[in-house]
């Protein structure tokens, strides 16, 4: 889909790095990956960069320099984000550090009609990004189906 805009999470940032499309295995994907975030494309919640800190400097350092894509979340945001905290009482964990990515980036996605990435699965849980997004009409895919839509060809 050539002028989708897609907000990707925690669970599909990690896995790309580590996972699946190592950067010094698929540097191509990462080249793709820029070219997105330069044209404005690839974007994500802030709490997402929050979140990789703490997960893998590595990973943290190279989203540090394209701080850009990471949007702080506005007065539209936090209502969407208020809303689905409480309908979707699932999706985040009680105990856990009080601010989690997973409802901004719903959120972010809801209010400017952007297409969520994550690789979490479950479509039918309520407490997974893929079935809150079903039950709020906002569209879901994962890396490979990112990678599909955007007709990349990597080796």
């Amino acid at each position: 889909m050539a002028g989708t805009i897609y907000c990707i999470d925690t669970s599909a940032l990690i896995a790309a790095w580590y996972e699946r499309y190592k950067p010094n295995r698929f540097p191509k994907l990462w080249e793709q990956f820029d070219q997105l975030v330069a044209s404005g494309r690839l974007v994500s919640s802030t709490l997402v960069l929050r979140e990789c800190s703490k997960r893998s400097e590595e990973l943290y350092g190279w989203l540090k320099l394209r701080e850009a894509m990471f949007a702080t979340p506005d007065e539209a945001v936090q209502l969407q984000v208020d809303h689905i905290v409480n309908t979707y009482t699932g999706l985040v964990t009680a105990g856990k550090e009080k601010f989690q990515a997973d409802p901004f980036v719903i959120a972010l996605a809801k209010v400017y009609g952007y297409t969520v990435v994550t690789e979490e699965t479950g479509i039918g849980s309520l407490g997974k990004i893929p079935g809150v997004c079903n039950a709020m009409k906002v569209d879901c895919i994962n890396l490979m189906k990112l990678i599909d839509e955007q007709d990349w060809v990597l080796g």
